[in-house]
C-alpha cells in the first residue's frame, strides 16, 4: 500500500489557525521525544517551549530561532554519526526525531501561510518517518501476511491525522493553559489508546 494514501495533505490542516499549526508541530515532536538523542534534552525543551510560547502569543525573540533551530538539527546529525557503524538504524530515527523539532521551531520564524503549511506537513513526515525506519531494519513485528512497514506507518498516520481535530478543538483551551505544554500533552492520547509495540524501540 503506497503510503501517500496516507500522508497529511495541506488541506487537512485548514481546522487550524495559526495557533493551532504551531501546537500540532509540537504534538507531533512529542510524540517523537523517545528518539530525542541522547544529551539533547536542554535543547529540546527549549524548542518545545519556543514552539508552545510562540502558539500562545507570547513575544519570541526571532533572532534566536535560527541558531536553535540549527543546533537541533546538529545533534541529530551528531547523534546518526555517531551510530552509523553501530545502530544506522536507531541513528536515523535520533535524526528524524530532532527534523521534526526543527521543523517546528522554523514555522513560528515563518509569518506566510503557505510556507508555514509546509513546515507543518515535513514536520508530520518525519515524525512518520521513524516507524518506517524501524520496520525497514526488521523491528516491527507483523501478523502474518502483512507489510511490517504498512503495518507500523498506517497507525502513525493515523494518530497524526486525530491530532489535527483535537489540536483545533482544544487550541484556546491548550494557550489559557498555566501549564500549556503539559495542557497540550493531555488534551488527547497520543496513540489513540493503543500504543505500538515499536515505540519501545526508543533511544538507549
Amino acid at each position: 500500500m503506497s503510503l501517500k494514501v496516507w500522508a497529511l495533505k495541506t488541506g487537512e490542516l485548514k481546522p487550524l489557525s495559526r495557533p493551532g499549526l504551531l501546537l500540532f508541530t509540537a504534538r507531533c515532536a512529542m510524540r517523537v521525544e523517545p528518539w530525542a538523542p541522547p544529551g539533547c534534552r536542554s535543547l529540546w525543551d527549549r524548542g518545545l517551549a519556543r514552539i508552545v510560547e510562540a502558539a500562545c502569543g507570547n513575544p519570541i525573540d526571532q533572532l534566536s530561532l535560527e541558531p536553535l533551530a540549527a543546533a537541533i538539527s546538529n545533534s541529530g546529525a551528531r547523534a546518526y554519526y555517531d551510530r552509523e557503524s553501530t545502530d544506522e538504524a536507531l541513528g536515523r530515527c535520533h535524526n528524524h526525531a530532532t527534523q521534526t523539532l526543527q521543523r517546528g521551531v522554523e514555522a513560528v520564524a515563518s509569518d506566510e501561510l503557505k510556507l508555514l503549511k509546509k513546515m507543518v506537513l515535513d514536520a508530520a513526515k518525519f515524525s512518520a518517518s521513524i516507524p518506517a525506519v524501524l520496520a525497514h531494519d526488521g523491528r516491527v513485528s507483523a501478523p502474518d501476511g502483512e507489510d511490517p512497514v504498512d503495518f507500523a506507518c498506517i497507525p502513525m498516520w493515523r494518530v497524526i491525522k486525530a491530532d489535527v481535530a483535537a489540536v483545533a478543538e482544544h487550541t484556546s483551551q491548550v494557550v489559557s493553559a498555566n501549564d500549556p505544554i503539559e495542557a497540550l500533552r493531555e488534551c488527547a492520547d497520543p496513540w489513540l489508546g493503543s500504543r505500538p509495540a515499536w515505540t519501545a524501540i526508543a533511544a538507549r
